[in-house]
């Protein structure tokens, strides 16, 4: 078995330098035989010759070797049957001249002509961002109903649990002792103003500034903080008429409590997320307040 020459060895390589710079997937035998004027026998012994050349190779790069300019005319014409412009047939005259081929298709890793590619930080910028730049996003979708029906629930309750206490009837009343409507009407006040401050807050754009600040979460500290007391009372008087022990009379209102402050939390962080996506807050002509 006659080896193969170093001739059509390094035809063989050519080929094959040449299809890899256009991109294109290496020819099979039948192709390189074509190409290079030499049987299938031989063209797979040449092939063995490679193979074992880069088996034994070191990991260096070799040395850059031009293509002939025929036998990258003549695998051109043999790669561009039927193919369009831009195809094998374009990239391989590119490669031959050491120009980047420009992609024929848009994909995962490329850039339009004329474009460079996106550094990958930049890729990644939006999924790094702040989690106050996402918005409502961040909110599971009816989150602010969740809220608004939470809190109107302790609402209604504590507003009922007050008016029931207005009718308990005080120690040594006589027995056709009825209350007043003025009581009743009264009792529903403190629920009544803790909720309208929670939907102040909640949906007015306040101004930057501590001034601002301190009136809104002054003010609406101080309407909670005096709903929660008065409250508190008249539903622990509701839950030890009811028979409840002097436990349960004391920690019952602080379910309605709790629940209310979570929920009336959760519209303003809900009314936050939307301000977020609205953009900043427009600077008032006023400024803060004197």
């Amino acid at each position: 078995m006659s080896a193969p020459t170093a001739e059509l060895v390094d035809q063989v390589r050519q080929v094959l330098d040449a299809a890899r710079q256009a991109g294109e997937q290496a020819p099979g035998r039948p192709t390189l035989a074509k190409l290079v004027g030499a049987s299938e026998y031989q063209v797979r012994q040449a092939l063995a010759v490679l193979a074992t050349e880069d088996t034994a190779a070191t990991p260096t790069l070799p040395p850059y070797t031009p293509v002939s300019e025929e036998l990258a005319e003549e695998f051109a014409r043999f790669a561009s049957s039927g193919d369009s412009p831009g195809g094998p047939s374009a990239r391989l005259a590119d490669a031959d001249r050491h120009e980047i081929p420009e992609p024929a298709t848009s994909g995962p890793g490329t850039a339009p002509a004329g474009e460079e590619l996106a550094d990958p930080g930049e890729s990644l910028a939006p999924a790094l961002a702040a989690p106050g730049s996402a918005g409502a996003s961040h909110s599971p979708a009816g989150g602010k109903l969740v809220a608004w029906s939470g809190f109107l629930f302790g609402s209604v309750t504590s507003i009922a649990a007050n008016v029931l206490a207005a009718r308990i009837a005080p120690e040594h009343a006589p027995k056709d002792w009825t209350p007043s409507l003025d009581a009743q009407l009264g009792a529903a006040v403190w629920p009544l103003g803790l909720l309208l401050s929670v939907e102040v807050l909640s949906r007015v754009r306040w101004p930057q500034g501590w001034l601002w600040a301190l009136a809104k979460y002054g003010g609406a500290g101080t309407v909670a903080l005096g709903s929660a007391v008065i409250s508190y009372g008249h539903i622990r008087d509701v839950l030890t008429s009811w028979g409840y022990s002097p436990v349960g009379a004391g920690v019952g209102p602080l379910v309605i409590d709790g629940l209310m402050t979570i929920c009336g939390f959760a519209m303003l962080a809900t009314a936050g997320d939307q301000t977020a996506n609205a953009g900043a807050s427009p600077a008032t002509e006023g400024g803060e307040p004197a």
